[in-house]
């Protein structure tokens, strides 16, 4: 692991340490690390500065209006599963992504030009909310305003045998649109056996507060099968230093285990 992974890494814990966790820096290292690619991140979120300097009308309607409409952002339907489609730089730069990638934009965008919106965690499909308006929705990935009656018949459209709950359209912390960025990307790297680009998914993922044993073992499993298992080992007994008493007990066995082999 280079220096500039462990940087990125430790950054990304102490982002996820703050009563209010930035988005777009948090997106941004998620970016970085995940591609092992060196940012400027104030050019990154000059990029950001940029872009809200061209809304016109500083209203959600108008955020929507000017990223989706005058500039051509939108969903994409042709390589939907790209991880590419969920690095907010690739977004910004090729103005394509998917729901969560393209509703960040939106809240930061809007956040730039005085306008609260929520991240909302609905099942399936990850939407907006006006704050002022909890009514007011709007569906990213698609580029446009909907009703709170049009996202229930989008989570029906999409759960055809599920039961809607109201819930599902309350508003997300940031830390929940960072962990379910990740969790895509992971599931887009066990799709198509990617151990590699797995790995930073990963450690990234056991930055959280009360990290998971199973994402643990994972990690470990994955450096392992690249050659790794020194790291592995080191990277477990970190991990159960700043676990909860249980998950630091199994994470230290691991450990154990990890540098036993090496012996």
């Amino acid at each position: 692991m280079t220096s500039s992974q462990y940087s990125d890494l430790g950054r990304f814990r102490e982002l996820l340490s703050r009563p209010h966790v930035p988005l777009d820096l948090g997106a941004l290292t998620l970016s970085s690390h995940c591609q092992d690619r060196t940012f400027n991140f104030d050019e990154e979120l000059t990029k950001l500065d940029d872009l809200a300097e061209q809304v016109s009308t500083r209203t959600l309607e108008g955020v929507v209006e000017c990223l989706f409409g005058e500039l051509g952002f939108a969903g994409d339907e042709l390589d939907y599963f790209a991880p590419r489609n969920s690095y907010i730089d690739q977004v910004i730069e090729y103005k394509r992504g998917i729901p969560i990638s393209l509703g960040v934009l939106v809240i930061e965008i809007a956040r730039r030009c005085s306008i609260q919106v929520l991240g909302v965690g609905m099942p399936g499909h990850f939407l907006l909310r006006e704050y002022e308006d909890p009514n007011n929705f709007v569906n990213p990935f698609e580029g446009k305003m909907i009703s709170r009656y049009e996202a229930q018949e989008l989570f029906v459209r999409l759960h055809p045998s599920a039961e809607f709950k109201e819930d599902y359209l309350d508003q997300v912390p940031n830390q929940s649109i960072l962990s379910r960025m990740l969790n895509n990307l992971r599931m887009i790297h066990l799709k198509s056996r990617s151990t590699k680009d797995l790995i930073p998914t990963l450690e990234l993922a056991l930055c959280f507060e009360n990290p998971s044993i199973a994402e643990a073992r994972q990690l470990a499993s994955a450096l392992e099968a690249v050659g790794r298992t020194d790291e592995a080992a080191r990277q477990m007994d970190e991990l159960a230093a700043r676990s909860n008493q249980r998950g630091a007990d199994e994470i230290r066995a691991l450990a154990t285990r990890l540098w036993s082999r090496l012996n």
